[in-house]
């Protein structure tokens, strides 16, 4: 990570640490959206889905409404009209269940059964008109208009005067309960009417076949002197009684398969109101289901952006705080090293790395030579000194016993300069190898020199100079080398 650093320029660190800073804010950001996004396609959802499962709920509702109201008005009036709109309506009903059944799964499950049972509504709805043409849409129409004409038909031939007053009061008798029939629709009343036929029937036949309850009557009409009835009224009048039985009872025939048609249509409809309150129950469920999960998704997803935020925040709180830190760190090191160097020639560094580019490590490498070059020059300087001390002890010491000594210290002195020479020489060859080093990788590339290996050039060439030039001082005379122009260096 340090050497990673050193590669950086300091405005380069500073543009990072606030451009990492920003990508983890907009990291933030982006989740926030996405979280904002997967929240509103929820939303979007809740009302593409349960919310037009209420709609389409309501629809069929109302639809099927329509529907009842319509199969009322054609009960009681029919109109082919009321009809034409129950067909209308149920058409309408069909419409609004196969949308519904394009929602999901489950609504399409409930559309299927609503779309059945609306057709067998409609079937049975269109049996039941079938039923009423055939029974008569008025009174003068279908079994009820021949119904009505064979009672006319009766009532005309038991009111002649052959017949008595007997069989006209039992006909009234037969018409009274009649309607009482159509009126009501009680089978008690069918029970009577065929009672009353039954009685009719054997006043016709003669006295032979008089129940007990009619002989009084019949021998009370014979007694009064009218005439009994010939044989051609007495047939036409039997054939009238038996058209008349034969059409009232398929009257209550046809009154009895349109009450089990309308019986089985009723229980049609009461079968579609349960799945389309079960469908909009389930719809009510689901939606308050949905609303709740999508609140404790959102107040989670709050919980998770604040502790991505604080955290983000820390972490760039840390990172300011560790590249401030190092920048200080190295910094004070290097003003400390500076503080020593104009008291003492100290021995420590600053570490650096190679083929930095920050400009710390630019200060410390240029402070690391500064304090190389001090060292260099008060240790010859020293050198010097002692060498020119020794010198003059030996010639102050010339003939006397300290002679010895001094030309044992000279020697030592000269020995020190030699190796400080050596040391010199090593740097030389050092600095050299680096220029070989750069010089090789500058061939091998082909793009534009690097700012760190223009660095080291300089930096090596400054240093022969100084220590060819310390040379020079040490001989009295240029040194064999020739100096590197340093001006050049950066081309």
């Amino acid at each position: 990570m340090s050497r990673l650093a050193s590669r950086l320029r300091i405005g380069e660190k500073i543009a990072l640490g606030f451009g990492l800073v920003m990508a983890i804010f907009l990291g933030v950001i982006g989740h926030d959206q996405i979280a904002l996004g997967r929240l509103s396609s929820d939303y979007d959802r809740l009302y593409a889905v349960y919310g037009a499962r209420q709609s389409y709920a309501f629809g069929i509702e109302r639809r099927l409404s329509a529907m009842r109201a319509a199969q009322a008005d054609f009960l009681i009036t029919r109109s082919l009209d009321a009809a034409a709109e129950v067909t209308r309506q149920a058409a309408a009903l069909d419409e609004e269940a196969r949308a519904l059944g394009l929602i999901d799964a489950e609504s399409s499950q409930a559309a299927g059964q609503i779309q059945a049972l609306s057709t067998d509504y409609l079937q049975r709805f269109e049996l039941i008109v079938d039923a009423w043409r055939i029974k008569g849409l008025d009174e003068d129409s279908g079994l009820q208009g021949d119904f009505r004409r064979s009672a006319h038909e009766l009532e005309a031939l038991a009111g002649a005067a052959q017949w008595g007053p007997g069989l006209a009061t039992e006909v009234l008798q037969l018409r009274r309960r009649e309607k009482d029939y159509l009126l009501r629709g009680a089978d008690v009343y069918v029970v009577m009417v065929d009672e009353i036929l039954g009685r009719i029937g054997a006043r016709i036949e003669g006295q032979a076949t008089v129940p007990v309850a009619i002989q009084a009557d019949v021998q009370a009409e014979v007694q009064t002197g009218q005439a009994p009835p010939g044989e051609s009224e007495r047939r036409a009048l039997s054939q009238r009684l038996l058209s008349y039985k034969r059409d009232f009872h398929a009257l209550i025939e046809q009154d009895r398969r349109i009450a089990g048609l309308s019986l089985a249509m009723g229980e049609a409809a009461a079968r579609i109101t349960p799945l389309v309150q079960q469908n909009l129950e389930d719809a009510n469920r689901l939606m308050a289901s949905m609303t709740r999960k999508m609140a404790d998704q959102a107040a989670a997803q709050g919980r998770r952006n604040l502790i991505i935020v604080l955290a983000a925040t820390l972490l760039g709180v840390i990172f300011a705080f560790l590249f401030t830190a190092r920048i200080v760190r190295s910094v004070r090191t290097i003003a400390s090293l500076l503080d020593r160097l104009t008291t003492e020639t100290p021995r420590e560094r600053i570490p650096i790395t190679a083929h930095a580019r920050d400009e710390i490590d630019a200060m410390a490498r240029s402070l690391n030579t500064l304090a190389d070059h001090k060292a260099t020059f008060v240790s010859w300087w020293r050198a010097a000194m002692r060498e020119a001390v020794a010198m003059r002890d030996v010639h102050a010491a010339a003939g006397t016993p300290d002679c010895a000594r001094a030309a044992d210290e000279l020697r030592r002195a000269v020995a020190a300069r030699m190796e400080q020479i050596r040391a010199v020489r090593q740097q030389i060859h050092a600095h050299a190898r680096r220029i070989e080093v750069v010089v090789e990788r500058l061939a091998g590339s082909r793009s534009a020199p690097a700012a760190s290996d223009l660095a080291t050039l300089r930096e090596a060439s400054s240093g022969l100079v100084l220590l060819l030039a310390a040379l020079e001082a040490e001989s009295g005379q240029p040194a064999d080398l020739p100096l590197i122009d340093t001006t050049q260096s950066g081309n």
